[in-house]
C-alpha cells in the first residue's frame, strides 16, 4: 500500500500479510481519516481463503485485522466494501463455505472495531456472485452480481436488496 502526495510523490509505503499470499481488492476512506481495506488472505483465517479485512490509521499503520470465512474458500471483489452509516463496515463477496451449494452470495456487517454483527448468503445450487454492495436511504443494503443459479441461463446480473439486518422480503 503506498500513500502519495498530490504530484505522486511516495509519502508513506507499507505491506501487510502473512507467509502466504494476501489480495488487496478494496479500499476507502474511513470517517477517523484512516483506511479500511478487504481482500483475500491465505495466510490468516479458517480455510483455503478467507476475506481479509484490514483497518489502517491515517499513517499507514495497522489498527486491527480481522478474517472471514469457513473451511472453504470466502472472496470479496473490488467496489465490495464500504462503511455504513453507523460506523460499522458492509462486506460483499461470496462464499463456497456457507450457503446453498457451489458459490453463494455472502454479505458480511461489521461493528466499527472489525467483528462480525451478522452474515447472509443469498443463492441457489450453482455459483453466484456478489462484486459490489451499496448501503440504501432505508439503511438496507443493494447488492449486484452474477448468478447461474437463477435467471435465464447462462450468466445472468443478479440484484439483492435488504433491510439494513440483510434480510430480504420475499
Amino acid at each position: 500500500l503506498i500513500k502519495t502526495d498530490i504530484n505522486g510523490d511516495s509519502l508513506w509505503s507499507k505491506t501487510f500479510g502473512g507467509t502466504n499470499s494476501e489480495e488487496g481488492y478494496s479500499i476507502k476512506q474511513t470517517i477517523d481519516g484512516g483506511y479500511i481495506i478487504t481482500g483475500n488472505t491465505w495466510s490468516f483465517g479458517n480455510g483455503e481463503t478467507d476475506i481479509y479485512l484490514l483497518k489502517i490509521d491515517a499513517n499507514g499503520n495497522e489498527q486491527w485485522s480481522k478474517t472471514f470465512g469457513g473451511e472453504n474458500s470466502e472472496i470479496s471483489w473490488s467496489n465490495s466494501l464500504l462503511q455504513t452509516t453507523d460506523g460499522g463496515f458492509i462486506i460483499a463477496g461470496h462464499t463456497q463455505s456457507f450457503g446453498n451449494g457451489g458459490a453463494d452470495v455472502y454479505l458480511l456487517k461489521t461493528d466499527a472495531d472489525g467483528n462480525e454483527q451478522w452474515s447472509k448468503t443469498f443463492g441457489g445450487s450453482n455459483h453466484d456472485r456478489a462484486n459490489s454492495v451499496q448501503q440504501t436511504n432505508d439503511s438496507g443494503y443493494i447488492i449486484t452480481g452474477h448468478t447461474i443459479s437463477f435467471g435465464n441461463g447462462g450468466l445472468d446480473m443478479f440484484l439483492i436488496k435488504t433491510d439494513e439486518y440483510g434480510n430480504v422480503d420475499e
